[in-house]
Parts: C-alpha cells; structure tokens; sequence
C-alpha cells in the first residue's frame, strides 16, 4: 500500500501512528468477526467519503483556472 501525500497527513508521528496501530488490535481483538467487518467497512466508508470530498474540491479549484493550467498533475 502506498502513502498519500504528506499534505493528506495527520501531524502524527510514524511512532506514533505505529502504537495507535498496536493499540486498536488491542481493542478490536475481542470483537466478533462480523463486528470486525462492520467497523472495517465504516473506515471504508469514511475514507471514500474524504476522498470524495478532496477529488471534488480539486475539480472545483481546475474548474476557476484559467484555460491551460492544470492543477490535477
């Protein structure tokens, strides 16, 4: 899996976000398969829901650019 940009980035550290990791298998360990599918897909969700927002807020940007410039790059 890839990284997004540094600009789609929270301002945690790769440490930190390397326990919040250990934290959450701690957490979610004792849930039920379903129950870990229901949370996995609510993510889900989430992230396509941001990413939606993003692509539509740099289409808008493209879209009050004059002719030639293109900031979809």
């Amino acid at each position: 899996m890839h990284r997004e940009d540094k600009s789609f980035q929270t301002g945690l550290s790769e440490q930190a976000v390397e326990a919040l990791k250990r934290q959450l298998v701690d957490l979610v360990e004792p849930l039920s398969d379903g129950q870990l599918l229901e949370l996995a897909d609510g993510i889900h969700e989430m992230l396509r829901q941001r990413r939606m927002v993003r692509r539509h807020h740099a289409e808008r940007m493209q879209d009050l650019m004059p002719p030639g410039v293109d900031l979809l790059v």
